[in-house]
């Protein structure tokens, strides 16, 4: 069943459940208020004849006294359609009540109007069949004046023969609506829901589309409101955005693990075809380890992107100070630039201390600069600078090199991005392009943001903003024998030779 089908039919069976229960509410209002009205008029007659009744005791010679009782003359309530009866007990003593009076339009009807209420003490309304004809009828204990005794019951009647016709014609005239109004309302339920769920198929047309031509940059256009409706085609667009980014990144990331993965497995299948030939040698026992080596941390670094996509690789954070890993760092650059003619500084470098975890900092700090050595030739320089700004600590790692052409930086931190025709390697010693990727990971990891601003054959500068608590992140920056931190951590450096700081490099 469609969703349009149960609509109508669930919208339909609410309107017909709802005008049931009006209906019957409707129904019992007014025939208990038609009868409270016949109601009040038996009362008002009993009423009548009660206050034009007089009775009094006779006393005769020998026996006792009986109860004489003088009625109204009951045939006025002929030509109101009244019913009137009094029953009092038999003279005889004997058990039983007798007629005593009745209304002439009850001359052949000897029978009482209500046998079971004559057995009463107080006054009752019941409604009673005479003659296969409806009737309401209240019986009325007669009080003997001046006592509290009851000498007799009188049963005042009235038919509902009226009301009956009137409550038979209220129902059939609900009944009739009610129907019409149910078939009504299929209709304009059919209409209101091809209103409503027009929209929805012309999405469904739109995604199948999609589907059918395997265009993932396709998008939904919407001018109405933005209500669900609105909002379901602005989610379905974000939707196919991610959709359309993660599929590109996949078929990247095949095309470029394929590459990266051709030219080691390659190189390793010559080797082992020149030593199947001549006899293994020196060199191609390093080629073949330096080709595995390279795969080995490929795909090291694609389980770790792995895992953190997935969300299984969690850091454990702790209490650093992260001017002492930039000071690692540092040490490990110069002696990765041993066989370079590269000018390996710290420009600037004030004391900070946060929450994080220093050997992943340590890592990102050296997939930045080994980053850097790789585009920077002979004779340039690579900076790195850390500071702090109110409540966040900034790295900076700058080189002079080749520099990222404008068009590459949106991409610099996907996954295998290479702008090998804009950003030239110096060296040979490679990666997959997924140091930046990692490097980003970590950053974030620590809730940090980084950014690159890149002036091609300039400067390249990558910024690292890590957030602290400023409380209890720095430190004097002046020893008690007034001689500067920086001026101390340059020392331990190495570089106590230079008389002072440099200045930062400025972002450009």
């Amino acid at each position: 069943m469609t969703i349009r089908k149960k609509l109508i039919l669930l919208y339909a069976g609410l309107l017909g459940i709802v005008i049931i229960l009006f209906g019957l509410g409707v129904f019992s209002v007014i025939r208990a208020t038609w009868i409270e009205t016949v109601d009040a008029t038996l009362h008002e007659t009993a009423d009548q004849v009660i206050n034009n009744s007089a009775s009094y005791s006779v006393r005769e010679f020998g026996s006792q006294a009986r109860i004489v009782m003088v009625l109204p003359q009951l045939d006025i309530f002929r030509a109101s359609n009244i019913l009137v009866q009094v029953w009092a007990p038999k003279s005889d003593g004997s058990m039983g009540n007798e007629l005593r009076a009745q209304s002439d339009n009850l001359r052949d009807f000897d029978q009482p109007l209500d046998e079971k209420s004559l057995s009463g003490t107080s006054p009752q309304f019941s409604t009673v069949k005479i003659n296969n004809a409806e009737v309401r009828v209240l019986t009325y204990p007669l009080r003997i004046q001046g006592q509290d005794a009851s000498f007799g019951m009188i049963q005042v009647a009235d038919s509902l023969e009226t009301v009956n016709q009137a409550t038979d014609r209220l129902s059939l005239f609900m009944l009739g609506g009610g129907i019409l109004a149910v078939l009504a309302s299929l209709g304009l339920g059919y209409w209101l829901s091809d209103q409503t769920l027009k929209p929805i198929e012309t999405l469904t047309e739109a995604a199948d589309n999609i589907v059918t031509a395997k265009d993932l940059e396709t998008r939904l256009s919407w001018t109405g409101p933005m209500d669900e409706l609105g909002r379901l085609t602005v989610v379905f667009n974000r939707m196919m955005d991610r959709l359309e980014h993660l599929f590109t990144a996949q078929r990247r990331l095949v095309a470029d693990v394929s590459h990266e993965l051709r030219t080691p497995l390659t190189a390793i299948r010559g080797n082992l075809d020149l030593v199947k030939r001549y006899g293994m040698d020196d060199m191609s026992l390093e080629a073949m380890q330096s080709e595995t080596a390279r795969m080995s941390r490929m795909v090291d670094d694609l389980l770790l992107l792995a895992r953190a996509d997935y969300g299984n690789l969690t850091i454990e954070m702790s209490e650093i100070d992260l001017d002492t890993v930039v000071g690692e760092v540092f040490k490990e650059a110069r002696i990765l630039a041993k066989d370079r003619n590269l000018l390996i500084r710290i420009h600037q470098i004030e004391p900070v201390r946060l929450n994080g975890n220093a050997d992943r900092l340590k890592q990102l700090l050296l997939n930045l600069v080994s980053n850097a050595m790789k585009f920077t030739p002979d004779g340039g320089q690579i900076g790195l600078a850390l500071r702090h700004a109110g409540n966040e600590a900034i790295l900076q790692v700058t080189d002079t090199g080749v520099g990222i052409e404008p068009e590459d930086l949106a991409h610099i931190f996907d996954r295998f991005y290479q702008a090998d025709t804009s950003r030239t390697r110096i060296t040979n010693t490679g990666g997959a392009g997924l140091g930046l990727s990692i490097a980003k990971w970590i950053v974030e990891a620590h809730g940090g943001t980084i950014e690159v601003k890149s002036t091609p054959n300039v400067q390249t500068v990558f910024t690292v903003k890590l957030p602290m608590e400023k409380e209890k992140s720095i430190y004097p920056l002046v020893s008690e024998d007034g001689q500067s931190y920086s001026s101390m951590a340059l020392q331990k450096l190495g570089l106590s030779r230079r008389k002072h700081v440099s200045a930062p490099i400025e972002e450009r």
